[in-house]
């Protein structure tokens, strides 16, 4: 048997005594020391951290083959990769490689793109065990540099350093790195890179320079301390360029909160991700396999937590556990499933084209042959409130030829002027549209009333309409009282009530569509937080909702109903019942409509003889006179 107790040099051209750091070791050097050990026998060279066969000492001479080192490179630059093919861990079925689901893998790449990220995670969504998988790839992939795991709580952050010492331990030796300490609470690195974990106090990560910073359960710190953490922190993030991951489950409306909300609709630099619960598989024990969550889970979740209010603050990732928002948060997940990010184009011959966001699949060159409601919402111009159009074309459903509108693109910008706004609309229209088929939809308030001023003002310098843009595709309404119609539709407390309301209808009912993600995420905040029936949003911006709440009024609008009759005549197609009208007729004619109301009441009364020209108009010689 030999004696146990005899030397053994796993490096035979070395001799004895020599110490590890000076041997030149590889895989197959320390795999014949791994099978020393475990047989007994005494290294003359020991290259391992603490007789630990899983970690190595620190500053080892190691050669990797030229295989070796071709799959070091593909990991540093593939996270994906590294994670399926080299990571392991725990599984109910025993230690396993990690098969990484869809949206962690999405996650995972959108670490690696976004500098700033804030991840809005449900429960039991493997949120620990992403994140593990992130620093730990960052700390073996670098060079000299700090990462700081943050915990609401101490606890909260040693369970992610663990998660990431257990998977770091079952990696090929070519991929791990020396050790130079190995404790509860931080690893440290012969590649000069550390990772430490620590509770989150108001001076966290101020005293140290880190490259990379994970919060975890953000919207969990103790709200006493939070927003002083936040202040401290930051700022030296910035400074440094360092890398900043806050995740967390919801947990009300807070910092977290607020950070969600503003980096999902693009007004911050974080980088926005969300994992819902029906994304997560349930394991099956009886079955031993992975399970898709559905309808059915979800309800017998329900009817163990007691309510869907108390499953919602376990799994759910609206916020709106307690809030009145407009529209059912459950369509809005859904609808938010179907919704994509809308992007910049180019836009020649256009002002502040920059500002104009499309559909990433609708063809502006299509633009000329669809029919167009662009809903308003002009501001001041002072860096405050958002002036916005919305793009909405009018659809039909091919099974039922049902009409509804869709948002395919809107402008979005805080510097412009009323005066701006209509000179950019103008120039767009002017490039991208048939001046018959499209409406304008303004909110007459100050703002929107400049904005009609400046359009009869360019008319009155285009005698000629070369330009083709004229009030006669600015929309008409009655005032509240019924005297008189305006330029665009009067916003008071009464019509906005009922224009959130129907409005609410017709969104759900998927009559007027817009799945775009910046909308989502205001129309997801747009709620009823004082109780009193008045929607608002409950942090950030509305503009995009309220631009949109117009076709609430427009469907109602005997000048919309003309723009359908004329779509659907070039469709093709047999008009049916799908909005409400109140002047249904089957010859109606909007503008003869308008002419049949010729009295003192009518501001928009007008000849037969002279179409289009609002010559006794007094509201609109008021307003040339602005």
């Amino acid at each position: 048997m030999g004696n146990k107790n005899q030397s053994f040099n796993p490096v035979k051209e070395e001799k004895d005594g020599v110490l590890a750091r000076r041997m030149v070791w590889s895989t197959e050097a320390l795999k014949l020391a791994t099978k020393g050990l475990e047989d007994g026998r005494k290294l003359v060279a020991n290259p391992f951290y603490e007789n630990n066969i899983k970690l190595l000492k620190g500053d080892l001479v190691f050669q990797r083959t030229d295989e070796e080192r071709a799959e070091w490179k593909r990991c540093a630059t593939d996270i994906i990769y590294f994670v399926n093919k080299y990571c392991k861990l725990m599984t109910p079925e025993g230690i396993k490689n990690v098969t990484l689901r869809d949206y962690q893998e999405h996650y995972l790449q959108h670490l690696m793109d976004n500098r700033l990220s804030i991840y809005l995670a449900c429960r039991q969504c493997g949120k620990t065990t992403t994140s593990a998988l992130f620093m730990l790839h960052y700390i073996l992939f670098n060079v000299d540099k700090n990462a700081l795991v943050l915990g609401n709580k101490r606890k909260t952050a040693v369970e992610i350093l663990d998660k990431a010492k257990k998977i770091f331990i079952e990696l090929p030796y070519f991929l791990r790195p020396g050790i130079y300490k190995w404790n509860e609470g931080e690893i440290v690195l012969d590649n000069g890179c550390r990772l430490m974990a620590e509770a989150t106090t108001i001076n966290s990560g101020i005293s140290f320079t880190f490259h990379c910073v994970l919060a975890d359960e953000f919207a969990h710190i103790q709200p006493n301390i939070i927003d002083k953490f936040y202040n401290n922190l930051f700022p030296t993030i910035t400074a440094g360029k360092a890398r900043f991951m806050i995740t967390s489950t919801q947990n009300g409306y807070n910092l977290f909160y607020r950070l969600c909300k503003a980096a999902e609709a693009r007004e911050n630099e974080y980088g926005f991700f969300k994992t819902d619960w029906d994304e997560v598989p349930e394991w099956n024990p009886d079955l031993k396999c992975w399970e898709k969550r559905d309808e059915e889970w979800h309800r017998m979740q329900v009817a163990n937590y007691g309510s869907e209010e108390a499953f919602n603050k376990q799994f759910g990732t609206n916020f709106d556990v307690n809030a009145n928002t407009l529209i059912d948060t459950k369509i809005i997940r859904r609808f938010e499933k179907e919704s994509v990010e809308f992007i910049r184009r180019e836009l020649p011959g256009v002002s502040y084209s920059e500002y104009f966001f499309w559909h990433p699949n609708y063809e502006l060159s299509e633009m000329k042959k669809d029919y167009f409601v662009i809903t308003t919402d002009i501001a001041e111009g002072v860096s405050g409130d958002d002036t916005v159009y919305t793009f909405n074309r009018l659809r039909v459903r091919t099974n039922d030829n049902f009409i509804y509108t869709e948002t395919i693109g809107f402008f979005k910008c805080n510097t412009v002027n009323a005066e701006q706004a209509t000179r950019i609309l103008k120039e767009f229209c002017q490039n991208y549209l048939d001046i018959n088929n499209y409406l304008i939809s303004l909110e007459y308030n100050l703002y929107g009333e400049l904005f009609a001023k400046y359009i009869i003002e360019n008319i009155e310098k285009d005698p000629m309409n070369v330009h083709r843009f004229n009030e006669d595709v600015i929309m008409k309404y009655w005032n509240d009282e019924m005297t008189k119609y305006t330029l665009g539709k009067k916003i008071t407390t009464k019509t906005k009530q009922l224009g959130t309301a129907l409005f609410k209808q017709h969104f759900e009912r998927e009559e007027v569509v817009n799945r775009s993600l910046q909308f989502m995420a205001q129309i997801s905040n747009f709620s009823d937080t004082k109780g009193n029936g008045t929607y608002a949003a409950s942090f950030g911006h509305d503009d995009l909702v309220m631009a949109q709440l117009q076709m609430a009024f427009v469907f109602e609008n005997p000048q919309f109903k003309s723009l359908s009759q004329m779509f659907i005549a070039n469709k093709g197609i047999q008009e049916v019942n799908s909005t409400y009208n109140p002047y249904d007729t089957s010859d109606f004619n909007p503008m003869s409509y308008f002419g049949s109301l010729q009295n003192n009441d009518n501001p928009y009364a007008f000849n037969q003889f002279d179409f289009g020209q609002f010559e006794t108009n007094e509201n609109l010689r008021r307003l040339r006179g602005l």
